[in-house]
C-alpha cells in the first residue's frame, strides 16, 4: 500500500492534474470508508477488533469505517475552500466548551 500511495504521489506531482488531485484527494478516504461499511472486507473487520470497536460477536462494527469517511469529508470541506483553514481553533474550542455544557446539563 505505501509503494503504490507513493508511486500515485510521484505520478500527481508530475503530472497536470496536481491542482485537482490536491484538493479531492480525501475523496479517496471517503470511498474506503463507504466501501468498508457496505462490504465489510477482512482488513476492515481486523482494524475494527484491533482498535476495539467491534460491536459484539456478529462482527458487525463500523466506527472505523465511518470515521475514516468522516475525517474524509471533513478533510474534503477544507480542501476544496469551502472552510478556511483558520477556523479550526476555534471551532475546536467552541466544541469542546459546548460539549461540556451538554454534559454538565445532562
Amino acid at each position: 500500500m505505501l509503494v503504490l500511495a507513493g508511486l500515485l504521489a510521484m505520478a500527481v506531482s508530475y503530472s497536470r492534474l496536481g491542482p485537482l488531485v490536491a484538493r479531492l484527494w480525501p475523496l479517496g478516504l471517503v470511498a474506503v470508508g463507504v466501501f468498508g461499511v457496505l462490504r465489510r472486507p477482512g482488513w476492515v473487520e481486523e482494524l475494527d477488533v484491533r482498535l476495539g470497536a467491534a460491536a459484539g460477536r456478529d462482527g458487525r462494527g463500523r466506527l472505523f469505517s465511518l470515521a475514516l469517511a468522516g475525517a474524509g469529508l471533513l478533510c474534503l470541506v477544507f480542501t476544496t475552500g469551502l472552510v478556511s483553514s483558520r477556523v479550526i481553533g476555534p471551532a475546536a474550542v467552541i466544541v469542546l466548551g459546548l460539549f461540556l455544557v451538554w454534559r454538565r446539563a445532562r
